[in-house]
């Protein structure tokens, strides 16, 4: 399984052609229409908001978490202290891919040939902060030379947030194809693995890994460092045995995390472990579609389940936290408590 949507804009974007391809592509109707006149709240009343305010507004849509993150980053991006809620305007337009990436099924863009032109780049103004946003994104852009400025801001926003420039990999289903634009076409199109398909997408994206080969570093040090990094956003943190040279036993430290977070990350290894230098390269993740949920056990307490599926396959991971705690409450082994939690998340009997 697994949906895709994919952008190919070799000479850049603005948000309202980009609005109005993602507008056909996802069939839009009457329903999508009053959904986000409902996000944006009626005409009547207010029609700007803070920051803070336009934050709480979006926390209120009850998206997806992983869109109202990306929603949320895209609001950062844009870099603005009051926001309007009136047509074509910065909350309109997110609302809007709100509602549209919700509808399509998916909360991530590949992006291919973005282009921008090399006269956007010493230009200032909103060249400047456009560039500002492409630094801190995952896309890849190609400079076309003796043009001028090819994004703006609210576009350059939007795929920073959601898109990733990663290699295209695997084979899709062509679901639906959208090209508008003639001085400056825009395609887009919808892939999915299997035809018909409309459950949540396999996730593929990329990120960044920090390796580094310490010696002379303690397991209690190396544990407190992996708890800093975990604490500070890594998205996961492990240490390997190696042998390294003359003769000596070492541990790799290995970090996973996002691009945004890895000069943070870079730190703490220098600040917490004994390392002098470190190996940084950018990777493909491949991500199967998990969910989460309660089950009550026979005795009344409660398990946080996670549920991944992976070709019609569904697996069942009781959350440890959780089964630590009720191990602790109760004096039951971590092992029957597991087992019981995980045989009631996948249905395996109902009467205990």
């Amino acid at each position: 399984m697994g949906k895709k949507l994919y952008f190919e804009c070799p000479n850049g974007m603005d948000e309202k052609s980009l609005w109005e391809a993602g507008k056909e592509l996802a069939g839009w109707d009457e329903k999508q229409e009053a959904l986000l006149g409902e996000r944006l709240g009626g005409k009547e009343g207010k029609r700007t908001l803070s920051l803070e305010e336009a934050r709480v507004r979006i926390r209120q849509w009850n998206l997806k978490e992983e869109i109202q993150k990306k929603i949320l980053l895209a609001l950062e991006y844009l870099g603005k202290e009051t926001l309007s809620l009136e047509k074509e305007q910065e909350l309109y337009y997110l609302a809007g891919w709100s509602v549209l990436l919700e509808r399509l099924g998916v909360s991530q863009i590949q992006v291919n040939a973005l282009g921008e032109g090399t006269g956007g780049l010493t230009a200032g103004g909103d060249s400047e902060q456009i560039l500002q946003i492409l630094e801190k994104s995952n896309l890849k852009i190609e400079l076309l030379p003796e043009k001028g400025e090819l994004l703006t801001i609210q576009s350059a926003a939007f795929l920073a947030a959601f898109g990733i420039s990663c290699p295209f990999s695997g084979s899709y289903f062509i679901e639906k194809r959208v090209v508008t634009g003639k001085n400056r076409p825009v395609c887009l199109l919808l892939l999915s693995r299997n035809r018909g398909e409309n459950q949540e997408e396999e996730k593929q994206d990329c990120v960044q890994v920090l390796e580094t080969n310490v010696d002379d570093c303690s397991g209690e040090q190396l544990g407190y460092a992996i708890e800093c990094l975990m604490k500070a956003g890594a998205l996961d943190a492990s240490c390997f045995p190696v042998y390294m040279k003359k003769h000596r036993p070492a541990y790799m430290l290995q970090v996973i995390c996002k691009k945004e977070k890895q000069a943070e990350l870079e730190d703490i290894i220098f600040r917490e472990t004994t390392s002098i230098g470190l190996r940084r390269y950018e990777e493909e993740r491949r991500i199967l579609p998990r969910s989460f949920r309660e089950i009550v056990l026979g005795d009344g307490h409660k398990v946080k389940i996670k549920e991944c599926e992976h070709h019609g396959q569904h697996y069942f991971y009781p959350e440890y936290e959780t089964v630590r705690q009720v191990c602790r409450d109760t004096g039951r082994p971590y092992r029957s408590v597991y087992d019981e939690a995980a045989a009631l998340a996948g249905g395996m009997y109902e009467n205990l």
